[in-house]
């Protein structure tokens, strides 16, 4: 019989004030089962939660809670098997067979007969994968498969012209087990592009029953099910009592008996709700307050926050200011280097988010994260203001004479906010340029830059797996959808440069890794070199946690996974 024991505590719960009694059920290994784990996302609402249509950090986050993808990645951001328990991958690199695992379930949900779940299949996967090809679901993962899985644009275009059909050659379930899919050429990345949101696994049943509210009504076989979504207040979650996995002591998944997320967009009310003991963790630290909590030389908390357990790591993460690149007054590359020339990145980084960042980037869109890629070998851009102004007088605007009025679009990051308003000035100071910021939300922050209805627009990237081209993808011109009318994901700049994008190409399928790196770094500098975006910084990842959470690292991509994280007794 297991020990029972019964931790009594009072919290107040953000957004409903009441007092709950918490019991943690002790488990092997010296883990507790129990608890709800709070935590807040600061860039607000995701813009849903059915896999075809994450297009965000926010709603990839939330997403791993409730679904299950072919493969995962460890706390090191090594590949690790999850829906497919092993693969094969053919020599030439074209041919990957998975075998599914016969164990999973999808959450119980009225979707079902009797709502009750049924196993989930290679039938299931294939469903999924084919679902993120089709124009119809709105997909935001074509991208993905467009010229590398047989079939894929075929399909697209079909469904385009209203086609019922609903398979993809490349993609074939040939048994309840076995899931194959058949690239046109190697891309040596693929692998990892399952681990991304578009590698999630939904049942059909759900998507017919929810139709266009399946985003809001999600259905997986993750450890959480979700139970409620309050716009702009919270998301809640409660554990899936059928889920597969097991820890290495034997204890079943997850620990935690329920999650909710909330959505403060303040990031110095979210520090005072995590200090107050309202949230588990606090990630994104309020720059005006960076200095007093976080000793970045020693990598340790100040006093009082040397109560809490602060985690750091170098980010698979950029920020920059993206340019829409077809239309005037970006479409000339003069404009865009002159605008990179003229922003201080190193003042940026030290004065106005107080060295927090990892550093300033001078170099590429790829962070420097990667030991077998060295950015240093990646052309950048610096503060060079006479430069900036013969580019802009070549563009044919002296001194910023005749520019046209250009809104400068953010969304409500703290982060972003401030920088813009640093960018501003200094467009304005060196270029004589004045720049109108426009804050927006940013669910239709994403889908205004994707549909080209913005000429400039900062931002950032988180990787979506570990690997140079995840970043190097954002400039590839192969991405650009034909037709205006298309959103253009993720190469929102809808930026092109052949000899680039033949770069780029001849770099994913190219199997030898030293080879694959050089191309790249070819390809980048090239596209750098355009200026298509300006880049800001690379990112260093602070978070505190609460001294009573653990199971819970921190890895280069900041990813929620919260399957294995547990409390102890709190004092």
């Amino acid at each position: 019989m297991q020990h029972i024991l019964l931790l009594v505590l009072t919290l107040f719960l953000i957004g409903c004030g009441k007092e709950e009694t918490i019991t943690l059920t002790s488990a092997k290994g010296g883990k507790n089962y129990g608890g709800v784990f709070r935590i807040n996302m600061i860039r607000g609402n995701p813009n849903g939660l059915d896999p075809v249509i994450i297009n965000s950090k926010l709603a990839d986050d939330i997403a791993l809670q409730v679904y299950d993808r072919l493969i995962s990645f460890d706390s090191s951001l090594g590949v690790i098997p999850e829906a497919a328990s092993s693969w094969e991958i053919s020599e030439d690199g074209k041919e990957y067979v998975f075998h599914i695992r016969s164990d999973m379930r999808f959450h119980d949900n009225a979707c079902f007969p009797n709502g009750k779940g049924r196993k989930m299949t290679a039938k299931d996967v294939e469903y999924s994968l084919v679902r993120a090809c089709d124009p119809k679901s709105r997909t935001v993962h074509y991208w993905a498969f467009k010229d590398k899985v047989v079939g894929a644009n075929a399909f697209y275009d079909a469904r385009l012209a209203d086609k019922s059909v609903t398979t993809i050659d490349g993609i074939q379930a040939t048994d309840d087990t076995t899931l194959k899919i058949q690239l046109t050429r190697a891309y040596s990345p693929f692998l990892l592009l399952l681990a991304n949101s578009l590698g999630c696994i939904v049942p059909k049943e759900a998507v017919e029953k929810y139709g266009r509210d399946f985003f809001q009504n999600p259905v997986g076989t993750g450890p959480f099910m979700f139970v409620e979504w309050r716009p702009d207040i919270s998301m809640t979650f409660r554990k899936n009592p059928n889920y597969w996995q097991k820890d290495e002591s034997g204890n079943q998944l997850p620990y935690l008996d329920s999650l909710v997320f909330t959505f403060i967009k303040d990031d110095k009310l979210q520090l005072k709700e995590f200090s107050d003991g309202n949230l588990d963790e606090c990630f994104t630290l309020p720059t005006e307050f960076f200095e007093d909590i976080v000793d970045t030389k020693n990598k340790k908390a100040k006093a009082p926050y040397d109560q809490f357990q602060l985690q750091s790591t170098p980010a698979l993460l950029t920020w920059f200011i993206d340019y829409l690149c077809i239309k005037a007054p970006f479409d000339n590359p003069d404009v865009r280097r002159a605008f990179s020339y003229a922003i201080d990145r190193k003042n940026i980084v030290k004065y106005v988010l107080k060295d927090a960042p990892y550093g300033p980037a001078l170099h590429g869109i790829t962070p420097p994260v990667f030991k077998n890629y060295d950015i240093k070998q990646i052309p950048g851009f610096d503060l060079d203001i006479q430069k900036a102004r013969e580019l802009l007088a070549k563009a044919g605007y002296p001194n910023g004479k005749s520019f046209p009025k250009v809104t400068f679009h953010i969304y409500p990051e703290p982060r972003l906010v401030q920088v813009a308003e640093a960018v501003r000035s200094m467009i304005k100071s060196n270029l004589g340029i004045e720049l109108q910021i426009q804050t927006i939300q940013f669910s239709e922050f994403l889908q205004l830059a994707e549909e080209g209805k913005l000429a400039m627009w900062g931002t950032r990237w988180y990787g979506d797996y570990p690997d140079p081209e995840n970043y190097i993808n954002l400039l590839d011109g192969a991405l650009v959808p034909k037709s205006l009318n298309e959103p253009s994901y993720p190469n929102s700049t809808r930026y092109t440069n052949t000899e680039a994008t033949s770069l780029f190409a001849q770099a994913m399928a190219e199997n030898d890794e030293a080879k694959r790196m050089e191309l790249y770094r070819q390809a980048e500098s090239m596209a750098i070199a355009d200026a298509p975006a300006t880049m800001l910084f690379y990112e260093n990842h602070y978070r505190l946690l609460q001294p009573w959470v653990r199971g819970y690292p921190l890895d280069g991509l900041a990813r929620v996974v919260l399957k294995k994280a547990w409390f102890v007794a709190r004092k």
